[in-house]
C-alpha cells in the first residue's frame, strides 16, 4: 500500500482548481476585448423592427423608418433578386437575404482607397441607412447571392468585380461600353496592371472596379460561368497573375491575348473611338 499523500501533492491540487479558474476568466475577458464591437452590434440588431418578403429580410433601428417603407423596399428589390438568381442557374431561389439598414453602420474600407457604403457576410448585408429612402447598390444583393451559390469567396476584390459582372450594370451603361470608355482615357491595361495596380497606371478606384467587372465579364464569354467561378474561388491574399493562371490553366500571354481582343471589340464598335487608343491595343508578338 502507498503512504499518505505528501504535502507537496496537496498543494498542487489545491492549487489546480483556482488556477483553471483564473485561466478561464482571463480567456472571457480577452474575447470580450476582441468582440466588444460584435457583441454591441449584435444587441442593437436584435432589438431593430424588421419586416419580410419572399426572399428578403429587412431589419433597421426602431422609428428610422417606417414599416410601409422598409416592406416598399424589401418588395422594390424582390425583381433584382430574381433576375440575379436566374444568372446564377436559380441555386438561391430557396434562400433569403438579410439586408440590416443603419444609421450608425461604419463605411468599411474595401481597401486603402475605396470605402464602400455596405459590408457583405455570407447572406448579411449591412449597409449604411441615409435619409427615409433607403440606397443599396445591386452588387451588394449579388455578392450575396454568390455565397450561397459558389460559397465563400478567395478574395473579396475580385468578389466584388464577380459581384459587379453579375449585374451586369454600370451607372445605367453595359459594363463593357462603360470600360471602354475608361479604355479610351487611360489606355489599354494589361492583365497584371489591373490585378495588381500600381496607383500610378489606375488612379481611380470606380476605374478599377469597371475594369475588373469587365475582365470578369471577359472570362464568362470565352469561358463561361465555370471559369469565373474558378477564379471567384482561388484563394489570395491580394490579386495577381499566378493566381488567375493556376486557377484557370492558363498563361500570362493568354490572358493578355483574350482581354485585348475582348475589349478591342468593344473599342471598335464606339462611335469616337480614339486613334491612339486602337495603337494601344495591338496584339502580343508571337501569337
Amino acid at each position: 500500500m502507498s503512504g499518505p499523500p505528501t504535502g507537496r501533492s496537496r498543494t498542487e491540487r489545491g492549487f489546480g482548481k483556482p488556477l483553471a479558474l483564473i485561466i478561464a476568466v482571463a480567456l472571457i475577458l480577452i474575447g470580450l476585448l476582441f468582440y466588444r464591437d460584435a457583441a454591441k452590434r449584435l444587441v442593437r440588431e436584435s432589438l431593430m423592427q424588421s419586416v419580410t418578403s419572399t426572399h428578403y429580410e429587412i431589419l433597421c433601428p426602431v422609428g428610422a423608418l417606417t414599416q410601409a417603407a422598409m416592406t416598399d423596399f424589401a418588395t422594390g428589390r424582390e425583381p433584382l433578386f430574381t433576375a440575379l438568381d436566374k444568372k446564377l442557374g436559380d441555386a438561391g431561389s430557396n434562400s433569403e437575404l438579410r439586408v440590416i439598414l443603419d444609421p450608425a453602420f461604419p463605411t468599411p474600407a474595401f481597401d486603402s482607397r475605396i470605402p464602400l457604403p455596405y459590408a457583405v457576410t455570407g447572406t448579411t448585408i449591412r449597409a449604411r441607412l441615409a435619409g427615409a429612402n433607403p440606397q443599396l447598390p445591386a452588387a451588394a444583393d449579388a455578392e450575396a447571392l454568390l455565397t450561397v451559390a459558389w460559397g465563400k469567396h478567395g478574395n473579396p476584390q475580385i468578389a466584388r468585380w464577380v459581384a459587379l459582372w453579375l449585374v451586369g450594370d454600370w451607372h445605367g451603361s453595359e459594363v463593357g461600353m462603360a470600360a471602354a470608355e475608361v479604355e479610351q482615357r487611360l489606355g489599354h491595361k494589361n492583365v497584371a496592371t489591373l490585378l495588381e495596380n500600381p496607383a500610378s497606371e489606375i488612379a481611380s478606384p470606380d476605374d478599377q472596379a469597371l475594369l475588373g467587372a469587365a475582365w470578369i465579364s471577359q472570362i464568362a464569354e470565352f469561358g463561361g460561368a465555370p471559369a469565373v467561378r474558378k477564379i471567384y474561388a482561388a484563394k489570395m491574399n491580394r490579386p495577381n497573375v499566378a493566381a488567375m493562371t493556376q486557377a484557370l490553366g492558363t498563361t500570362q500571354i493568354e490572358l493578355d491575348r483574350k482581354w485585348q481582343l475582348w475589349m478591342y471589340s468593344y473599342l471598335a464598335g464606339m462611335p469616337a473611338a480614339a486613334h491612339g487608343s486602337e495603337m494601344q491595343m495591338r496584339m502580343p508578338m508571337g501569337q
